[in-house]
């Protein structure tokens, strides 16, 4: 079971970033800065679009804490793809400011413990800070969507208590 302060699985993986498929290796994800990993699905789309729009719109936000962020996305690539080339209006993504990673085979999802008993993903997110620990795990049964305010305070507090310990 994963636990706080662990060092984070590391994974090389295909994603959607503006628009297309792409291949990413961890180094690409992580970049030693703080990583906000969000598991979704775009199954239920107005949540997770409502959710990775308040999450594009803050990527200003989170890049002042030198922070990255990724949505490990439980959806075939296709899917994905097709959606993110829709606009906002019609039910897609619009511009996203970050990767969408494929993860329809739930490898990273099981990684990161975030499959329940029955082999089911989970919602929620975990922070990996500059040096690849995991600091913040939270995961829910349901949907319950995201408070990107409380995300942006977390890292912050993160980030914070690095800078300190240094």
């Amino acid at each position: 079971m994963l636990m706080l302060r662990d060092p984070a699985p590391s994974f090389d993986c295909r994603a959607v970033v503006d628009h297309e498929i792409v291949e990413l290796n961890w180094n690409q994800v992580h970049a030693r800065r703080t990583l906000v990993l969000r598991f979704d699905s775009i199954e239920n789309e107005t949540p997770f679009s409502d959710d990775l729009l308040a999450l594009s719109n803050s990527v200003g936000d989170f890049e002042r804490l030198d922070a990255n962020v990724a949505v490990v996305c439980r959806d075939h690539v296709f899917e994905i793809l097709e959606w993110s080339n829709r606009s906002i209006d019609e039910g897609g993504a619009g511009e996203i400011a970050f990767p969408i990673i494929v993860d329809s085979d739930d490898r990273i999802a099981s990684m990161y413990d975030m499959l329940n008993a029955d082999g089911c993903s989970l919602w929620g997110h975990i922070i990996i800070d500059p040096d690849g620990r995991v600091r913040q795990i939270a995961m829910s049964y349901l949907h319950v969507g995201l408070n990107v305010e409380e995300l942006i305070r977390c890292v912050a507090a993160i980030s914070n208590e690095q800078s300190e310990c240094e």
